[in-house]
């Protein structure tokens, strides 16, 4: 069966009678289709490898739904199930274009969506939402910090991989320790909130919620902005006055946040190099690099040396 005829089976399993099918970008893990029928536009997107033991749309379909308690606009679930061993999820299509990265309004509404979704209940998440040191949030970010800081001895591979220099550990570790002095609340973060994933139409809305976990909010979707401004990323721009919006929208002062994710940039810098080593060598080249000149342009920052953030 093709990806159309699966599209066709899905959206009529979901009592949709597809008059029109158009295939959308999608991504390596899933295929994404607009049905029109005469009375729905929905969105419908399935599992490329059938074979996954666990539902790859459990997290997103909590995720929608959580969002649209706390009032955030996103897709309104449809349906989702099993179509011939595939894993679906049918929701509703926004009418809309993606919002400019030059849209500064659209920047201010996703700050406005970080102070939301710091308000987002996880209790009844399903599991995978959480990190492998388990359902207690505030224990498990504890855990995740406490095993960073026991990786950065005499002979830490990252020092041999070039991520950071030898001289620089005693600084590092001071920034990683801390977050053990800091509380940050704990929730739901996006995980790409970015003008990418707002659609600008009557209002804005945000979408794709297929990289939602849990961890510190919103400092967890702030870093990711952060690092992008910073790094001046021409894949993700995010400017100075964007930049500013966000914090707007959010309510945080930017003298506070600085340091804040100055230090988280550093953590999840240094954290997705161990990952790799462990569980994906074939990205660690990319990410060694990256990793390395986000640590390097931190640690700069934190010595007064100047950078966009």
């Amino acid at each position: 069966m093709n990806e159309a005829d699966r599209v066709e089976l899905i959206a009529a399993t979901s009592g949709i009678t597809a008059r029109t099918v158009t295939m959308l970008p999608g991504g390596n893990q899933n295929v994404v289709a607009r049905v029109q029928s005469e009375t729905r536009d929905v969105v419908v997107r399935f599992a490329r490898d059938p074979s996954q033991a666990v539902d790859p749309f459990d997290i997103e379909v909590w995720a929608l739904e959580a969002a649209a308690d706390a009032g955030i606009h996103t897709s309104a679930v449809v349906a989702r199930g099993w179509a011939a061993d595939t894993s679906y999820l049918v929701v509703e299509y926004i009418a809309g274009s993606t919002a400019s990265p030059d849209d500064l309004e659209a920047w201010h509404a996703v700050g406005t969506w970080l102070r939301a979704l710091s308000t987002v209940d996880t209790t009844s998440a399903p599991a995978e939402l959480f990190s492998r040191f388990g359902r207690d949030l505030d224990a498990a970010w504890r855990a995740h910090v406490v095993y960073n800081l026991a990786e950065l001895t005499d002979d830490d591979p990252l020092i041999e991989l070039g991520v950071y220099e030898r001289s620089d550990q005693d600084t590092i570790r001071a920034m990683l320790a801390s977050h053990l002095n800091r509380a940050l609340p704990q929730g739901l973060i996006h995980g790409d909130l970015s003008t990418r994933n707002v659609v600008s139409g009557d209002r804005y809305a945000v979408i794709d919620w297929g990289a939602a976990h849990a961890g510190p909010v919103p400092w967890g979707d702030l870093d990711v902005l952060h690092r992008w401004h910073v790094m001046e990323d021409p894949q993700s721009p995010v400017s100075a006055d964007a930049w500013a919006e966000v914090l707007r929208g959010a309510g945080i002062d930017p003298e506070i946040a600085r340091p804040v994710l100055r230090e988280l940039a550093v953590l999840g810098a240094m954290d997705v190099v161990r990952w790799a080593i462990a569980q994906c060598p074939d990205r660690l080249d990319e990410l060694r690099e990256s990793s390395r000149r986000v640590i390097h342009r931190m640690l700069m920052a934190r010595v007064g040396r100047p950078t966009p953030g």
